[in-house]
């Protein structure tokens, strides 16, 4: 059953560009009709960013396709949309073709879908201006050139001559969000915009949206998992929850002083970026089956606070602040949640104890593109890896943290044998690894296995989530075959999916949905060491922690040891004993989790550690300098001089930076030394 509606608008504007009035949106029909959006109202003014927050599958992308016109397979069941009290919902498809791109336009969560694998980048923006704004193709080109200057891409006039596959994840971002931005909409949707960006990348584009707000007045439906930037961003923030807004108001209130159990757990799900680390507490239970909505409150059987008035009747909303409503009977008497529990005694173990695992003197180099001729491909090739020498202990994590093309999804196919490096040698146990991973015996590819970044290219799409977690059960005789789908079925709920996700397929699930698949798949291979290539990238801030908390217990349980890639400092801090900082395919500052975080030695470990969003409104000074000196050679000099605040002229430009050694393995490549850092 749907709840009726209730005349209470949880927001209201009286300039709105957009307005969406109890939309409901429902995908099949009779008793198999999912109600994936109920009742939801909300509006944006003129230049204000709203933040639309929940976890996976809790509607929020279907408002935001639905705003678009997009909603295959569902239908608006009621509701309104209007874009400048212009009705959307009853467009006709020519009226759509005047708006989508023009007056509203959206940047997705995967730039690949957005973007066509067949044209040039300029060529993909340049049409927009084309079609919508009248531009003579040279102008648009032009045009083109400039919004890929604004949106920071490197070499603007040869990045508009490349195709989609030749550019990093993060650049195809930055392209989408210059095609979004082309036309100066009234409308800008970002549905996980910063999700595939570096920590700088995405400090950029967050001082950019900063400037299309100030500069043009756009109005902004920013949708994400990340509750720092939200609240960086935004001015006001709704939060969704199995597709009904639980609570809303301003952004500050919302984020340090909720009112609904709801928030409070997903800010309870928030990764500290300073002081005691210490366990989090995710959310209990899971998501809703929307087939059969619940009598009473939706979030009743997950909330630590119900009562059984709370799983018989629908809450109100009520108001609990200046422009603040919390959809809960309780709001005015639901204390803070407590965010943490005590994480225990951890100790790493320390030098003296053999590696596990060990990367020495790795070197990595590929073709780079458009050599005409096979001989100039072969002298001209660029070096993703160069001298990369790390060692993992048992137990132990290593966090490997960098900007886009750093080389750490390099050094990550490198140490599973998916890619052969130049030279050098990984080793397990100090037993040399052959290059490729079908070079290796069965037991090596056991021992270590990989969860990479982007789980649509490593799910089989016609294999069920039975079949795809529970195949190295019975490829690496892990348990007998009667046991198989008892176990796989544990390993589902490891991560948070109930036995109902075994018969479905990848098509099915949720982007969170899919990458906790992947991790799930990699445990059941019962490895020694798993590298994490960004696994946590495509969850939401309550299923990231408790994915966390699951591979720190199997970490101490087993003492299992991982390599764990990823963007987001937030997550290093939190799971990683020791961290390696890498820039241009060197690993410029190694240490101790706290020592790096507390003490860089490194310039661009200060970089990275100031473009964490720190949760507070506005912009960040970026520690960062103008993009005008010129290029490093690789192998000449430092790698990082061209950006580094420290820069000494000639000598980073010519002499390789000494290797700088400090307390308890703490090692630093600069010119600087590391007491002064």
């Amino acid at each position: 059953m749907i709840p009726q509606r209730q005349d209470l608008h949880m927001s209201g504007a009286e300039n709105a560009v957009l307005r969406v009035n109890d939309l409901s949106i429902t995908y099949g029909h009779g008793d198999h009709a999912v109600h994936a959006v109920r009742n939801v109202t909300l509006s944006i003014a003129p230049g204000e960013a709203y933040g639309l927050i929940g976890e996976s599958g809790s509607g929020k992308s279907t408002v935001a396709f639905s705003i678009m016109g997009h909603v295959v397979g569902g239908r608006v069941s009621s509701g309104s949309i209007q874009l400048d009290r212009r009705e959307l919902l009853t467009m006709s498809p020519r009226e759509w073709q005047d708006v989508r791109g023009n007056r509203i336009a959206m940047v997705y969560q995967d730039p690949m879908n957005a973007l066509n694998p067949a044209f040039r980048l300029g060529a993909q923006v340049a049409e927009t201006l084309i079609r919508h704004r009248g531009m003579s193709r040279e102008d648009a080109w032009a045009k083109a050139v400039d919004l890929f200057r604004q949106v920071r891409l490197p070499d603007p006039e040869q990045l508009v001559n490349r195709y989609p596959h030749q550019i990093s994840g993060g650049q195809q971002q930055r392209v989408v969000i210059a095609m979004a931005i082309a036309c100066e909409a009234q409308l800008l949707i970002m549905d996980e915009p910063t999700t595939g960006l570096d920590i700088t990348t995405e400090a950029h584009i967050l001082e950019l949206i900063a400037d299309l707000r100030q500069r043009l007045g756009i109005a902004i439906l920013f949708i994400s998992h990340n509750l720092r930037v939200v609240a960086q961003v935004c001015d006001r923030v709704g939060v969704l929850y199995a597709g009904q807004m639980v609570e809303e108001g301003p952004a500050d209130a919302v984020l340090q002083k909720a009112r609904h159990p709801y928030t409070m757990g997903l800010n309870g799900s928030l990764l500290p970026i300073s002081g005691e680390v210490r366990r989090l507490k995710p959310i209990a239970g899971r998501l809703p089956d929307l087939r059969q909505v619940p009598q009473g409150c939706i979030f009743a059987p997950r909330c630590a606070y119900a009562t059984d008035q709370c799983r018989t009747m629908d809450p109100q909303i009520q108001v609990v602040g200046k422009r603040h409503v919390s959809r809960c009977m309780f709001s005015e008497l639901v204390p803070p949640a407590d965010r943490f529990i005590e994480m225990g005694s951890r100790h790493a173990p320390g030098d003296s104890v053999a590696p596990q695992l060990s990367v020495v003197d790795l070197d990595y180099s590929y073709a780079r593109r458009g050599m005409p001729l096979p001989f100039l491909a072969r002298k001209a090739r660029a070096k993703a890896l160069d001298r990369v020498t790390l060692a993992i202990r048992p137990g132990e994590t290593l966090g490997i943290v960098g900007e886009s093309g750093s080389g750490k999804s390099t050094l990550a196919r490198c140490i599973a044998g998916l890619r052969s490096p130049d030279r050098g040698a990984v080793r397990l146990e100090g037993r040399r690894l052959e290059p490729l991973a079908g070079q290796r015996s069965r037991e090596a590819r056991q021992r270590v296995q990989i969860v990479f970044q982007n789980p649509d290219s490593s799910l089989n799409p016609l294999r069920t989530v039975g079949d795809i977690v529970g195949r190295p059960l019975g490829l690496y005789n892990v348990v007998p075959e009667e046991e198989r789908r008892k176990r796989t079925i544990e390993l589902l709920e490891m991560v948070n999916l109930e036995e109902r996700y075994m018969t479905r397929y990848p098509r099915e699930l949720s982007g969170g949905e899919k990458q906790r698949v992947n991790i799930a798949r990699a445990l059941g291979a019962d490895p020694e060491i798993i590298i994490c290539d960004e696994p946590t990238s495509a969850l939401d801030i309550s299923v990231q922690a408790s994915v966390l908390n699951t591979l720190i217990d199997l970490r101490t349980q087993k003492d299992m040891a991982y390599v764990f890639i990823t963007h987001d400092l937030g997550v290093v801090r939190y799971i990683a004993d020791r961290v390696a900082v890498m820039y241009g395919g060197s690993v410029v500052e190694t240490g101790r989790t706290d020592q790096v975080f507390s003490s860089p030695g490194h310039p661009y470990t200060e970089m990275l550690l100031n473009a964490i969003p720190d949760g507070t409104r506005g912009r960040k000074a970026l520690l960062e300098v103008e993009d005008s000196r010129p290029k490093p050679i690789q192998g000449v000099g430092c790698v990082f001089a061209d950006r580094c605040l420290q820069y000494r002229g000639r000598e980073c430009d010519e002499v390789l930076p000494p290797v700088r050694l400090g307390q308890d393995g703490h090692m630093v490549n600069c010119h600087r030394a590391l007491a002064s850092a």
